[in-house]
């Protein structure tokens, strides 16, 4: 068996626990606790509070009812609604309905893919073969479910075990074709296992229930529905069976987003159109405990880049609108300006109706350019087409309506700076508690540094993380996800200290079932390097129970193989070989318990396979 059973290279599993948590907390620390230190009651901190709300259907007393459930009352309103894409942005799958099948080559990861019907499935398949036709590896799943409503493409979710995952397959609407997901054109790409949790479906579908972890999830309603934005509806449900609503009486058992202020109006687009560089919730806070009616700010914090930048993004609307000078010198253009989420039919004329939206501030000071220039260059005088122009995202394949009011010119490449960008909250947060700022700033830079996309900068990053959140826990916090986030980044660099956070971390009280599998693999880690392999054995074998993970398995069959169990070894590398088979250290392993256990036609299968990918740098 190859020596060494933990990699000397943690990120694919460190990448799985950022993943599963939703922050990838990494920060390093100077000091740990002494099991001999006297105990001194630690400063109390409570929980950033929430701000005032007239709406009573914003606090903890109102349950979520469902769009059917306010179709009952309201059908022109639910009717309008479905005219939407929210209405679509998830659904079970229906072969029928998808777009035809079809294959294509990756030519960065070598992996042909097929997308094809079998009985009442539809299913996607992802196959590697050697230049001579010799079968590396191969995932073929069902789909389960269908993101989004097909006007610029058609996502997939499978699912296994109860846990949901990415597809690597995307149908791009434009350009009628099937092509790689986003994230995923390149060549060690995941495949199939990419975990989908409570985090990135928030966005996705209505109501989301985190179930025994945030990756194995609960979908309690799919489209993005009334309750999304106008709140639990069960008070408002109760009401109207024993109250009718009088004329000119506002009911305050339901939020009305017109008669919100502007700021809590985005808030309820915000939830999903606002993404900068990371979003950290607040402590004490989930990612799906927003209610509409309530600043964003009461839940959690997004933070962008101070580095100023055109670029339009999929999910960036809000971020764009702010930065145009329409947006800054009005006290009330917001997204429903132009985006009435209850319009009763879709505009015929689009150019014409959004050309309104413009002459309703424009209508006196008007175009500067000449009107026979304007019409040669949009025959309709389109002030969408020259102020918020067409153009490529953040994502390839799909563009976008830029919401960056203002002059478009050419692209403009970035100006050479060494300097490195610094985050800063989009939104103000002074009402927050300086310790909470500091450690929700100090979470942010530890996501940021584990972000491939930022790999320059990740030393500094964690080390302005390791800054915040050493003073965090010096001033007395004890949070476990703070705790947690000083054990990662000291597993890095000081397993002792790593030990002592993790144990902390494992005995608090608000440890999340997420952070606690973090915990447990650090254990684990120091447990092997102590030469305490069966203590090491139960810790994994309770975090392969809360999530699927190809790197927790390869772990654990090692461990298994290194205590003369192949059985058992042999079964939790075919799990981790079911998950990621492109792996070459999962088939080599494989390899090895099949030898162990007698089959030497496999195993000599499996090493010559591990081989291969080694040679051919797959992942």
């Amino acid at each position: 068996m190859r020596a060494g059973i933990l990699k000397a290279d943690w990120l694919i599993w460190l990448g799985g626990i950022g993943a599963v948590a939703g922050i990838g907390c990494l920060v390093w620390l100077n000091h740990r606790p002494s099991r001999h230190t006297a105990v001194v009651a630690a400063p109390s901190f409570p929980l950033p509070p929430f701000s005032e709300t007239r709406y009573r259907n914003a606090g903890p007393d109102a349950k979520f009812i469902g769009a059917a459930a306010c179709a009952e009352c309201h059908r022109s309103k639910h009717a309008s609604y479905l005219l939407t894409a929210h209405s679509a942005a998830l659904a079970d799958l229906d072969p029928t309905a998808e777009p035809p099948d079809g294959t294509f080559e990756h030519t960065l990861s070598s992996r042909t893919y097929r997308v094809y019907r079998r009985g009442d499935q539809f299913r996607q398949q992802e196959v590697l073969h050697t230049d001579q036709g010799k079968e590396i590896a191969r995932v073929d799943l069902p789909v389960r479910y269908v993101i989004g409503s097909g006007h610029f493409s058609r996502s997939y979710l499978v699912e296994v075990d109860g846990f949901l995952f990415e597809s690597p397959i995307t149908w791009y609407t434009q350009k009628h074709k099937w092509e790689m997901s986003p994230g995923y054109d390149f060549a060690g790409h995941p495949s199939f296992d990419r975990l989908v949790g409570v985090a990135c479906l928030g966005c996705h579908a209505g109501r989301v229930e985190p179930g025994e972890t945030t990756t194995r999830v609960s979908l309690r309603e799919k489209a993005i529905g009334c309750e999304s934005c106008h709140g639990p509806g069960s008070l408002h449900a109760d009401l109207q069976r024993t109250h009718k609503t009088a004329p000119g009486e506002e009911d305050l058992t339901i939020v009305h987003p017109g008669r919100l202020s502007r700021e809590r109006l985005e808030a309820v687009c915000a939830i999903c159109h606002l993404t900068g560089a990371t979003a950290i919730p607040l402590r004490g806070r989930k990612y799906n405990d927003f209610h509409p009616g309530l600043p964003l700010t009461d839940y959690r914090v997004d933070y962008r880049f101070d580095t100023e930048s055109d670029q339009m993004t999929v999910t960036g609307h809000i971020e764009q609108l702010r930065l145009s000078a329409c947006y800054q010198k009005s006290a009330d253009l917001t997204c429903v300006t132009c985006h009435d989420p209850h319009a009763k039919e879709k505009p015929k004329d689009t150019v014409a109706f959004y050309r309104q939206k413009c002459l309703a501030c424009h209508e006196t000071q008007g175009c500067r350019l000449e009107l026979a220039r304007r019409l040669q260059k949009q025959p309709g005088d389109n002030c969408v087409a020259c102020h918020m122009p067409r153009g490529d995202t953040d994502i390839p394949h799909i563009a976008f309506t830029h919401h960056r009011i203002g002059k478009h010119g050419g692209a403009r490449p970035p100006s050479p700076s060494e300097r490195v960008p610094a985050l800063v909250p989009i939104d103000d947060i002074l009402h927050l508690p300086a310790i909470d700022r500091d450690r929700n700033l100090g979470l942010a830079y530890s996501v940021i540094a584990d972000n491939p996309q930022h790999y320059r900068y990740a030393d500094v990053f964690r080390e302005r993380a390791r800054n915040l959140l050493e003073s965090v826990y010096a001033a007395g916090l004890r949070e476990a996800q703070t705790t947690q986030a000083l054990a990662t980044v000291c597993w890095k660099r000081d397993q002792a200290r790593a030990n002592a956070y993790a144990d902390e971390a494992l005995q608090a009280s608000d440890l999340s079932i997420d952070s606690r599998v973090a915990a447990l693999v650090i254990r684990a880690d120091g447990l092997v390097k102590e030469g305490k392999i069966p203590a090491a054995i139960t810790m994994l074998e309770e975090v392969v129970r809360l999530r699927r993970n190809a790197e927790d398995w390869r772990v654990l069959g090692e461990l298994y193989l290194k205590q003369n169990q192949p059985q058992k070894a042999l079964a939790a590398l075919q799990q981790a070989f079911a998950i990621r088979p492109y792996r070459h250290d999962i088939q080599g392993a494989l390899g090895e318990a099949y030898r162990q256990t007698g089959d030497s036609a496999r195993a000599r299968e499996y090493t010559e396979r591990a081989q291969w990918l080694l040679d051919h740098r797959q992942q």
